[in-house]
């Protein structure tokens, strides 16, 4: 019995001496696992678009985010498209980003409604009041002015209803108690949002004969005014570059109306947005790069004042083109 005693007394020694090596183990490998999960979990993060993209002053990202949906849904205003800015932006952000952008031209209210459905990533629009109220209420994670435009109303050379030079809301006035023909969007476009404001602002309610909705974008409106010979409110860079098959001229232009143009990105609660994709083109269009594509936008095309103004761009002087 006692050697028996003695060797359980051995084993049982052996074994409290052998315990805090075995936790000393258990402890070592807990700690390499858990580092190797939060470096995994980092990289994952980053892949899902966490990461932030460019500085402001330049763009810089190169080849694809593998776990990143390869394309990019951009909602936005047709007048976008219709100037040929886009096709200027879109391939260098395409193959700086690897990025595909895929196009959806509507009217600034259906590219928010696009966003509130989250069937849009990302959307460059120009109608202030609607955005905020977007953004108040949670649907948008990050919005950005980028750049501005003119706003002008266009209409027949002979200018009947005299408007050449006055603001918009004289100039509404005028052709409202004229009952000159007057082609409105009506399509709850950012253009048409400001139409109906300077209606308001004029104390007039447009209705009548020569009151004409289109529900179109802004190229087809404009195209319709030009077969009426109506005055009609344009962007400036879309009637600019349809300004030859057009029987119109621009006749007003009023400074207290801008025409500012937003980038936001959608804020991502389905978890079907390409949160990582919208951040970076953001990041893009606020880069020196991009910034200085809008500002030389059309310089070359002969027209008086630029067509798009950067918002972030920094000329020479030290001043933004604001």
């Amino acid at each position: 019995m006692g050697k028996e005693y003695q060797v359980m007394n051995r084993n049982t020694d052996r074994k409290d001496q052998r315990t805090p090596r075995r936790k000393k183990k258990a402890s070592y490998y807990f700690l390499v696992a858990l580092v190797f999960f939060l470096a995994w979990t980092t990289v994952f993060r980053l892949k899902q678009g966490r990461m932030p993209v460019g500085n402001g002053n330049s763009f810089a990202m190169s080849g694809n985010w593998p776990s990143a949906k390869p394309e990019l849904i951009l909602a936005t205003t047709t007048s976008l498209v219709d100037s040929g800015l886009l096709d200027t932006l879109l391939p260098v952000f395409e193959r700086r980003s690897g990025f595909r952008v895929k196009v959806l031209a509507v009217g600034s209210g259906e590219a928010l409604a696009l966003g509130r459905r989250q069937a849009a990533d990302l959307l460059l629009v120009h109608s202030p009041e609607a955005e905020r109220r977007f953004m108040e209420d949670g649907h948008g994670q990050r919005r950005e002015e980028v750049m501005a435009a003119d706003f002008i109303i266009a209409g027949p050379a002979s200018d009947p209803a005299g408007i050449k030079e006055l603001g918009f809301p004289e100039s509404f006035s005028r052709i409202a108690s004229g009952g000159f023909a007057f082609v409105s969007r009506a399509d709850n476009s950012g253009t048409h949002e400001l139409e109906m404001k300077i209606w308001s602002e004029a104390e007039i309610s447009p209705s009548g004969r020569w009151y004409l909705e289109t529900g179109q974008g802004m190229s087809e409106s404009l195209r319709i005014a030009s077969e009426k010979q109506a005055y009609i409110l344009a962007d400036y860079p879309t009637f600019f570059r349809l300004r030859k098959g057009l029987g119109l001229e621009a006749l007003s232009r009023d400074g207290k109306y801008k025409n500012v143009y937003s980038a936001i990105a959608v804020k991502n609660s389905s978890g079907q947005v390409n949160a990582a994709g919208a951040v970076s083109f953001i990041d893009f269009l606020l880069s020196e790069e991009a910034q200085e594509l809008i500002d030389g936008f059309g310089r070359d095309s002969g027209t008086v004042r630029p067509l798009f103004r950067a918002l972030r761009y920094r000329n020479n002087g030290g001043e933004s083109n604001r």
